[in-house]
């Protein structure tokens, strides 16, 4: 079977990553890159033998390149993947779809206007831990939910310099948030519906940058119960998702440690779940859907719905009131 050829624009850290996840797919093949970046362009292409692109163009006229990987700063997302799906190639675009709602719809738009597949990269929910208490959910076992809380944060905001794009305001908003609270964003809407509504508090606590470094956010979900979502880009590693209900609590540490506590129990008893390789399976379902049009998993509105919340959580800060998240995004979905 010929495999889905793959070009990746942005060859740093999280690029690397990914093209290190679709060389271990039998489904995939890497075929070129590009970043503004040579360095980074020349070390990916020569781990994995592919071409080097000198510009983008030069990347999206390759006819072996079926579809596009997108790991470049968030600010760039709307740019890259318009350039591709207006040359007909399908675009796999790494988390937030984009900083700002403009950005993400016009994204959407042009992946619509071409007909190519657009999905985004939220692999969090993919985690086992995430995939099991989604089961355990939807089977009854918190009985009605009543809360939810997630906390995603880091000391990577400590060591930013003035020459990275996560340094300001402009080029990253609402910092933690956006990199990696968003992963969250859409993994608690994954799991509980959707957020309606936000109220959230940022500061500047810490960190060398020109931007927040701490993020606090209450939600209001469809069903009536409420969440917490945290995010710091300043402390030791954090990464749950809670989930409280009348039936039950579920307790998922680092994607893969699930507990349960059932009603009446005093205990938390360890759940057992199935590793996943999240990465390659959103690869190889982005190569599925670009074959048989099939619709991915997280596509551009879901993507939309998480990036909601963040542009809500700042809106909030900035205007110190709740913000419900059809005020943030604009369309009916």
């Amino acid at each position: 079977m010929k495999r889905f050829g793959l070009g990746f624009v942005g060859c740093g850290g999280y690029g690397r990553s990914l093209a290190d996840a679709a060389a271990r797919s039998e489904k995939l093949a890497l075929v070129a890159c590009w970043d503004p970046n040579d360095e980074n362009a020349a070390a990916l292409a020569e781990k994995h033998g592919i071409r080097q692109c000198s510009t983008l163009d030069e990347l999206l006229n390759i006819s072996d390149v079926e579809g596009v990987v997108i790991t470049s700063p968030n600010n760039a997302h709307r740019e890259n993947a318009v350039a591709a799906a207006s040359a007909g190639k399908h675009v796999f675009v790494d988390k937030p779809i984009a900083n700002t709602m403009d950005d993400a719809w016009s994204i959407v738009d042009a992946a619509s206007q071409a007909g190519v597949v657009l999905a985004v990269g939220h692999n969090t929910r993919r985690s086992a831990g995430h995939r099991k208490m989604k089961e355990m959910i939807d089977t009854g076992a918190v009985g009605t939910p009543i809360t939810v809380e997630a906390n995603f944060s880091h000391s990577g905001g400590l060591g930013l310099k003035p020459d990275h794009w996560r340094y300001t305001r402009e080029g990253c908003p609402a910092l933690p948030l956006m990199q990696l609270g968003v992963h969250f964003a859409d993994t608690i809407q994954y799991l509980l519906g959707d957020v309606l509504e936000v109220a959230s508090f940022m500061s500047h606590v810490v960190i060398p940058a020109d931007n927040v470094d701490t993020t606090v956010s209450v939600l209001r979900f469809r069903g009536g119960f409420l969440g917490y979502l945290g995010s710091n880009y300043a402390t030791p590693s954090v990464f749950y998702v809670n989930v409280y209900g009348t039936g039950g609590n579920l307790y998922c540490e680092g994607g893969s440690q699930l507990h349960y506590k059932k009603a009446g129990s005093s205990s938390k008893e360890p759940v057992s779940v199935t590793p996943t390789d999240t990465q390659l399976e959103q690869l190889e379902e982005f190569a599925n859907c670009a074959l048989t049009g099939a619709r991915p998993e997280v596509d551009g509105i879901a993507a939309i719905k998480a990036l909601a919340i963040v542009r809500a959580a700042i809106k909030s800060d900035a205007e110190r009131r709740p913000i419900p998240t059809a005020e943030v995004i604009g369309r009916k979905l």
